[in-house]
């Protein structure tokens, strides 16, 4: 979601980019898709978990954007992979972005629940392993490469996952893991995350080192609710799920943040950036 958004950004823009597009795989349906749409993109295959071809994928690049799989700490143990695995492949791409002297590094990072909470919060494995990166990116690596990082807010998109009709088939329900009215910051993952990544490229000198967060604006799930009928005219209203129907205690300890805390809290920045309000993610959207 996050690499397309920002190949659909800079695409159009053909005068000013030469874009190099990276996937593990070449041959799956959406790349080849793409390629189609945007047949001036080179297309490369990499592997962060493969270090000659992520070094490849970057060589001469002049700026590059990354972003890392997350993956929870119970399908990492049963894959028998450690779980700093997304760390270390966050580490992967900056150590290479550093051998082949890449111009700049854009990572979309996440705050650290456990630093946010004071150590109330813990067991975030995939925002504690992203945070990891950042630091290694802007703190380690500050003399070896210009770099800056993106944090995206909760997705908009996690409405569609968790809406469902009502028995009476005249009212969509949204269950949200949280009181309905608890304020969030939300994003579009789907446009934010390229119009982020496209303001750091046109500014590049300037957001060196710095940390970016990609909020549209601060929500609650009955805010999503109403801006979903206001565009559809269809019955719409925020119901809370009980976290105790959340099995897995990596994502318990997520909302459990979400509820307490703001993830922005210490890293407000103004882009004067024009993000994805909820009516124009859900008249674009083509949910309804």
């Amino acid at each position: 979601n996050q690499g397309g958004s920002v190949l659909r950004t800079l695409a159009p823009h053909k005068a000013a980019y030469r874009i190099r597009a990276v996937t593990r795989n070449p041959q799956q349906v959406k790349a080849v898709q793409l390629s189609i749409l945007m047949p001036h993109v080179e297309w490369v295959q990499a592997d962060l978990d493969d270090k000659q071809s992520v070094l490849k994928a970057v060589a001469g690049a002049d700026l590059v954007f990354g972003v890392t799989p997350s993956v929870s700490p119970t399908r990492l143990r049963k894959m028998g992979r450690p779980l700093d695995t997304e760390f270390e492949q966050g580490k992967r791409l900056v150590d290479a972005c550093v051998e082949q002297n890449v111009g700049m590094l854009v990572f979309s990072t996440l705050p650290s629940p456990q630093k946010i909470s004071g150590g109330q919060i813990t067991g975030v494995n995939h925002y504690e392993n992203k945070y990891r990166i950042q630091q290694y990116l802007l703190l380690g690596c500050k003399m070896q490469l210009r770099a800056a990082a993106i944090q995206l807010a909760v997705y908009y998109q996690n409405s569609m996952q968790n809406a469902r009709w009502n028995d009476d088939g005249n009212e969509v329900v949204f269950g949200y893991p949280g009181h309905p009215d608890r304020k969030l910051a939300y994003a579009d993952v789907e446009r934010d995350t390229g119009a982020m990544v496209k303001y750091i490229v046109d500014n590049r000198d300037s957001c060196n080192g710095k940390v970016f967060p990609v909020v549209s604006g601060y929500y609650s799930p009955r805010d999503i609710a109403v801006a979903f009928t206001s565009i559809t005219g269809v019955r719409a209203r925020a119901v809370e799920v009980p976290l105790s129907f959340i099995k897995d205690p990596h994502y318990r300890a997520m909302f459990e943040f979400y509820a307490a805390y703001d993830m922005f809290a210490e890293s407000a920045l103004d882009t004067d950036q024009a993000l994805t309000t909820p009516e124009r993610f859900w008249k674009a959207s083509g949910f309804y």
